[in-house]
């Protein structure tokens, strides 16, 4: 089990997305201390047009199993993922079994739904840089805490409606993401990114150094 951090940058170099939990709850003081994190990122003029929805009742523990099979089905083909034999050993393979696993037993974990308010003023993309920060700073507090915690797209594809009426989200509300949180069952390690001069660039664009390789049959770094 990856243990607590106060070192930011310990904390940021190795929050690796977390798909593999034990059966240990999260006591209620820590996910409280992890959700006040994130009423602490920036957001624009302060308007606070989020809200955060825990999801650990057995009702919606059942929706988030059903949003995360159904998006299962879109990740398998984006990704070009399938179930590996029990004897490939590679590197893939296991990551692929934990994102299985992840989606397998989603219906054990706790996760919060992150929503933000529709304005009339700004794009969706603009809006979305008043919410993620704060699923930033949530993600980053859990792996302060020494939880794991992954990013889904459960509320993405179509199990973004499962989950809407699950919860009951009014239409007039985004919901712009959803994060499992848990006791992790392994350990956090260094984060795996392209080097910095692979892509950060300098007064100019770098068409040499602006490849996309992301695509079938990748998956993206943890």
């Amino acid at each position: 089990m990856s243990s607590p951090s106060h070192d930011v940058w310990e904390v940021l170099s190795t929050a690796r997305s977390i798909r593999r939990f034990t059966d240990e709850p999260v006591d209620g003081a820590t996910l409280e201390r992890c959700l006040q994190a994130a009423t602490w990122a920036p957001n624009g003029a302060n308007a606070q047009l989020w809200r955060f929805i825990v999801l650990d009742a057995p009702e919606q523990r059942a929706a988030v199993a059903e949003a995360a099979r159904v998006a299962l089905r879109s990740i398998e083909s984006i990704y070009g993922m399938s179930r590996p034999s029990d004897d490939d050993q590679s590197r893939a393979a296991r990551n692929n079994r934990a994102t299985y696993e992840l989606h397998d037993r989603a219906g054990n974990y706790t996760s919060v739904l992150f929503t933000a308010f529709k304005n009339d003023f700004s794009s969706e993309f603009l809006q979305g840089g008043s919410i993620y920060p704060a699923m930033q700073n949530f993600y980053l507090a859990a792996r302060a805490h020494g939880l794991g915690a992954c990013m889904t797209s459960w509320a993405s594809y179509d199990g973004g409606q499962v989950l809407r009426e699950s919860v009951g989200v009014p239409d007039e509300w985004f919901l712009a993401g959803h994060i499992v949180v848990g006791r992790p069952r392994g350990r956090h390690g260094p984060v795996r990114r392209r080097p910095l001069e692979e892509v950060v660039f300098r007064n100019r664009w770098n068409p040499e150094r602006a490849d996309i390789t992301f695509g079938r049959g990748a998956r993206p770094r943890s």
